[in-house]
């Protein structure tokens, strides 16, 4: 515990928590269209701001999807939908609402909060590492969700052995989450590595997520981080 203290006080005295999380991704989430999550965004963070570019994403990909539909008048978009595990991946276009995505971080959802951290940490280590900035970034959200100082210590911990790509995708309930994972995942990721890449194509494939709804999550975090 003490350990822990030690670290997230140091994160404090150098920046890196306030820098953060006061960067892109809390901004598009705090933004005009984004009243909702921005409430949470004062108390979560960087998670919250995932939560808000999930649902932009879901927005942006829904809107496009309908113009290519009207388009189309004979023939009837199905959306994209598959069973892994027992469960049912359904992305199909306006299904889902703003509060399903909210759901995932919500007070009462630690097992959601807890996910979207194990995602992050999942992905960061893709290329056999996890460097200053991807763990400085862990670190600001972990400190600023509503976990106890044990819970946190297990995450901590799990930055030594995070979760497999199978792992992660097992503890995924629905649709709404695995997008948020996704966000997550690419947010906290080097996009510069190739196997970073090719972890995040893995991920997506494996969430059934299709590929306009992949390009509308990175248009949004290409969108953040020239905020």
């Amino acid at each position: 515990m003490k350990e822990l203290q030690k670290l997230v006080g140091s994160l404090n005295k150098s920046g890196a928590l306030s820098g953060f999380l006061g960067g892109g991704l809390t901004s598009l989430a705090t933004g005009k269209k984004g009243k909702k999550f921005g409430k949470k965004a004062l108390k979560y963070g960087a998670l919250a701001a995932v939560g808000g570019l999930a649902w932009k994403a879901y927005q942006q990909y829904s809107q496009k999807s309908d113009a290519r539909q009207s388009n189309q008048v004979h023939k009837e978009y199905q959306g994209h939908s598959d069973n892994h595990g027992g469960r049912i991946f359904d992305y199909t276009p306006d299904r889902m609402p703003e509060q399903a995505f909210e759901d995932v971080i919500d007070d009462n959802n630690e097992s959601g909060q807890l996910l979207l951290m194990r995602a992050m940490i999942a992905a960061a280590y893709a290329d056999g590492h996890i460097d200053e900035l991807e763990r400085q970034k862990i670190f600001a959200s972990v400190e600023n969700m509503a976990l106890t100082v044990e819970e946190k210590a297990m995450l901590f911990d799990e930055l030594r052995q995070p979760l497999t790509l199978s792992e992660l995708v097992s503890a995924i309930p629905d649709a709404q989450t695995g997008i948020e994972v996704y966000a997550a995942s690419v947010d906290a990721i080097d996009l510069t590595q190739p196997e970073s890449r090719l972890y995040l194509d893995a991920l997506a494939n494996q969430l059934c997520i299709p590929q306009e709804l992949v390009t509308s999550i990175h248009n949004q975090l290409v969108h953040q981080q020239n905020l």
